[in-house]
């Protein structure tokens, strides 16, 4: 394994940062996964089993539902600005050339996206009760904006993907990045793919933890020309 890459960095801060990135990803992958189970599959499964107990366990159902999407949707939110933009910002300093624009879209694509869709989120919830359908329209204005903004976090997630590919050999990185793509339009895909990066970013942290310091691809520069 080689990150030749690193040479212009210190090798000890190059190798911390990395290893720090990987780690946040594999716990934002570890936090989306919880996150996609609480806010689709467990739904679903208590609002199933309350129509066997009639409107006291649909009613319970409906609640119980309720309060695992809200948990998700919380934990979803902590995976993304606790790990996922902390993860690409150590990665990029591990590494600005490879992980630099990654790391960018990631932030401000991610970022951008939800404060546009919590303030148009907020203008439809004014115009109900305001009966303005200027806000409405909006409010819908900034969801589009926002879905946009969000689709350029993806595609950073995606570039980052690529190049832990590149930089690692993992290839369940890659295959983590296709499903993300093709997850647009199929939404289960991106759930198949946390996990593959959860897998990928383990077997990374095992590879280099069992990989003396020496010799984790460090290479000095050369001497400057006279």
């Amino acid at each position: 394994m080689s990150y030749p890459s690193m040479q212009m960095q210190s090798p000890d801060y190059a190798q911390r940062e990395f290893r720090e990135g990987l780690q946040k990803l594999k716990t934002a992958s570890i936090l989306y996964i919880i996150s996609a189970l609480l806010t689709g599959l467990v739904p679903t499964l208590m609002l199933l089993g309350g129509f066997s107990f009639g409107k006291v366990g649909i009613m319970a159902g409906g609640i119980g539902m309720l309060v695992a999407a809200i948990v998700g949707a919380i934990l979803g939110l902590v995976a993304l600005f606790a790990f996922l933009v902390p993860a690409f910002t150590h990665l990029r300093n591990s590494d600005p050339s490879m992980f630099g624009t990654a790391a960018t879209l990631v932030k401000i694509g991610y970022a951008v996206g939800f404060i546009l869709f919590i303030i148009g989120l907020a203008l439809v919830i004014s115009a109900i009760f305001t009966l303005n359908p200027g806000m409405v329209f909006g409010g819908l204005g900034l969801f589009v904006i926002g879905a946009i903004f969000l689709l350029i976090g993806l595609v950073g997630l995606i570039i980052g993907m690529f190049r832990l590919k590149d930089k690692t050999g993992e290839t369940l990185f890659l295959v983590a990045g296709i499903l993300f793509i093709i997850g647009i339009f199929l939404g289960i895909l991106q759930f198949v793919a946390w996990i593959l990066v959860f897998v990928a970013a383990n077997s990374t942290l095992n590879k280099l933890s069992s990989i003396p310091s020496a010799q984790q691809g460090y290479v000095a520069p050369p001497p400057p020309s006279r």
